[in-house]
């Protein structure tokens, strides 16, 4: 009898292992509809700061942790589950790691965002109390133009909030002599673009001014104010962010 039983256990045992052996048949992804987006953190009087989406992990960007002021969360355009979707801006205090630094909650919000369209977070304003413009969420939905030849996109964004008008100039290079004749737009600011890298058979181009086909967004930030625990900047400055890169040149 002792060993009926013990046969039986062995084999009920073996037949629980067997059933537990992975399928080899293919499998398909459950990939729902996307949208794309990407992050600017444009506030300049606090510390870094993280995104965190909080009603579900999957399909949620993961990448936009401890953005300084003037920067762009990791991966710029990120895939993103469509539909509405809910999301927290914290403070990210990657110095001295403390609890508040880490934990303070800068925007709580729901955004919908529609399947294959693309959107920048811009988090415009200031976190202070008592300033003013007070900081929030921008929404930007950003619609590509056709660029054809050897013609680039530029979009610009004031975002210098106490620095006043300033101007947009477009110039053949970097030393050539800027007037009300190469103004593009006026009330926006003067910065060299990045030229960018052409591409060969073999290596695909980097986006830029002076690569066709480059749509590029420049954003003016104000200086820091002395009161910022966050990255310093002690003049105001424009940052160039690469919406779209170029048409590939390798196969």
């Amino acid at each position: 009898m002792r060993f009926s039983r013990l046969a039986g256990l062995v084999t009920a045992v073996m037949t629980m292992v067997g059933c537990s052996e992975p399928s080899d048949a293919p499998t398909t992804p459950n990939i729902p509809p996307l949208a794309y987006v990407r992050y600017i953190n444009a506030v300049p009087d606090t510390l870094n700061t993280t995104v965190r989406f909080i009603d579900q992990v999957e399909y949620s960007p993961m990448t936009f942790v401890n953005v300084a002021f003037r920067a762009l969360g990791q991966g710029n355009y990120q895939p993103t589950a469509a539909g509405s979707r809910k999301f927290r801006v914290f403070t990210a205090d990657a110095v001295n790691f403390s609890a508040a630094g880490n934990t303070t909650v800068l925007v709580d919000t729901t955004i919908t965002f529609e399947a294959g369209k693309y959107y920048t977070l811009l988090h415009s304003g200031f976190a202070r109390a008592g300033a003013s413009p007070r900081q929030r969420i921008v929404v930007l939905n950003d619609v590509f133009p056709t660029v054809t030849g050897a013609n680039i996109a530029l979009r610009a964004i004031h975002q210098a909030f106490g620095v006043g008008a300033v101007d947009l100039h477009a110039a053949p290079s970097a030393t050539a002599t800027l007037s009300s004749a190469t103004r593009l737009v006026p009330n926006f600011a003067e910065a060299a673009a990045p030229a960018g890298t052409a591409g060969t058979t073999s290596v695909d181009p980097i986006g830029g001014s002076t690569i066709g086909g480059s749509i590029i967004t420049a954003i003016a930030y104000p200086a820091s104010p002395a009161n910022s625990a966050g990255a310093r900047f002690a003049a105001p400055g424009i940052v160039y962010y690469l919406d779209k890169q170029p048409p590939r040149t390798t196969p």
